[in-house]
């Protein structure tokens, strides 16, 4: 018997990285900010944004913006140093000097912001893709939004270089190569799975722990399927582990893949007749098809029956199409997610199988697959 560790964005995090979008998107400020210097111009521009000084016989260009007294910044929020976000928060607060204008893509993405305190780029993404769908400027359109990705996906790379390593959690190692637990099995998988390690006709509870028939609870093959592109999935090594970076990694920045995969939702098929290849640029489902990552996960769910581990992904509709592949496979014994708590008490265990239900068609399977939040661990 096999386990399956999907890895998300929230392992990095554990593990001490500013690996979320909003560090992101605050980094691409402070890029912007920085820039300043040495533009003797009253503009400042990319594809995602125009920053431009008005008629102001004060600041005649950036570049004496920079090393100006900064008259705004200091008086508010008194301090030396201040984040780019900080700065472009204030240029807004005085369009008569300054004019902030972003394309309707990341001026979604700042409000998610704004609103919610995170954002999720690739969903951002997809909302705007759908939107545009009977745009009359609709492919014209479509080859912008998806430029601006590109865009993003370029400094996202180059954000993630910045950010440094992170060292070995031995408390989650202990997790991924542990003995499986019967009582964490679904009711349908169970005996298939207990028959696969010669074990159906055992009560485990009557097995000695140093038992020869308890060893075979321990998984034959693991695989780590890491959905982030940095490095540290590979820190967990063992003789059995097998390493997927799915959606590439930072070693290989040409087959990163940054898109959306919801070939569920009701709008895919109105994307699909649209006969308009833009619109597909960015589907996860055709980008999987670049490398043998896709393929090499397929042959590991036949090959035996499976576990799977949830560490830190979220499980959300834009990963929708490969998770239903795995959680709704024949060789799916059992989804276990480990979730997060605050300091507060509150946890997210109910967030994330909430997010984990919308990747099923069969409910049935869903309440039966997933295991309780009394047998789940804190990440």
């Amino acid at each position: 018997m096999n386990r399956l560790v999907i890895i998300g964005n929230g392992f990095d995090m554990a593990h001490g990285l500013k690996t979320s979008y909003m560090d992101f998107i605050n980094w691409y400020w402070d890029q912007r900010v920085n820039a300043f210097v040495g533009n003797t111009t009253k503009v400042s521009e990319d594809i995602l944004c125009k920053l431009q000084i008005k008629g102001n016989e004060d600041i005649s260009c950036w570049n004496v913006f920079a090393f100006q007294n900064s008259f705004f910044f200091k008086e508010i929020y008194h301090k030396e140093r201040y984040s780019g976000f900080e700065i472009i928060q204030e240029i807004r607060q005085h369009p008569k000097v300054f004019s902030v204008e972003c394309c309707p893509f990341f001026e979604t993405i700042l409000q998610s912001i704004e609103t919610k305190g995170w954002v999720n780029i690739e969903n951002d993404y997809y909302q705007t893709l759908k939107n545009n769908i009977d745009s009359p400027r609709c492919d014209y359109n479509i080859i912008e939004l998806n430029k601006q990705l590109a865009f993003l996906q370029g400094k996202l790379v180059e954000y993630l270089n910045t950010i440094g390593t992170s060292e070995l959690k031995n408390d989650l190692n202990g997790e991924i190569v542990e003995n499986f637990n019967p009582a964490d099995f679904s009711t349908e998988g169970k005996k298939r799975a207990l028959r696969s390690i010669g074990l159906e006709n055992y009560e485990l509870k009557e097995l000695p722990n140093n038992s020869y028939k308890r060893q075979k609870l321990h998984p034959i093959h693991i695989m780590v399927l890491s959905f982030n592109y940095t490095d540290t999935a590979r820190k967990y090594i063992a003789p059995n582990i097998i390493h997927n970076y799915i959606h590439g990694d930072l070693e290989h920045p040409e087959n990163i893949i940054f898109g959306y995969g919801d070939e569920l939702d009701k709008n895919y098929q109105d994307i699909l007749d649209k006969n308009n290849n833009e619109f597909l640029r960015n589907v996860k489902s055709v980008k999987y098809l670049e490398t043998r990552h896709y393929h090499e996960l397929l042959e590991f769910l036949l090959s035996a029956p499976f576990q799977v581990l949830i560490m830190g992904h979220s499980c959300g509709n834009s990963d929708r199409t490969l998770l239903n592949t795995v959680f709704e496979h024949e060789n799916c014994v059992s989804i276990k997610p480990f979730y997060h708590k605050w300091d507060d008490g509150r946890d997210n265990y109910l967030e994330l199988v909430q997010n984990i239900s919308r990747n099923f068609t069969n409910m049935k399977l869903f309440r039966d697959r997933v295991v309780n939040k009394e047998q789940c661990q804190t990440m």
